[in-house]
């Protein structure tokens, strides 16, 4: 499954394996409109959404 998400800082689109998610939490610059999402290669991304939106998105059962 892959999902997709729009990234905070270029808005352009992310696609995202839930599989490889790390860690989701608030970005603190905009924690209602921001999540920081860690990859488990160590990559970071910035996407819009509340983390809790972006979780169900992620796992959406």
């Amino acid at each position: 499954m892959i999902v997709p998400l729009v990234d905070s800082v270029t808005g352009t689109p992310v696609y995202i394996n839930p599989a490889y998610v790390l860690s989701l939490r608030p970005d603190p610059a905009d924690v209602d409109h921001v999540t920081l999402v860690k990859l488990e290669d160590g990559e970071s991304l910035r996407v819009h959404g509340d983390h809790t939106e972006v979780a169900k998105k992620l796992n959406p059962s």
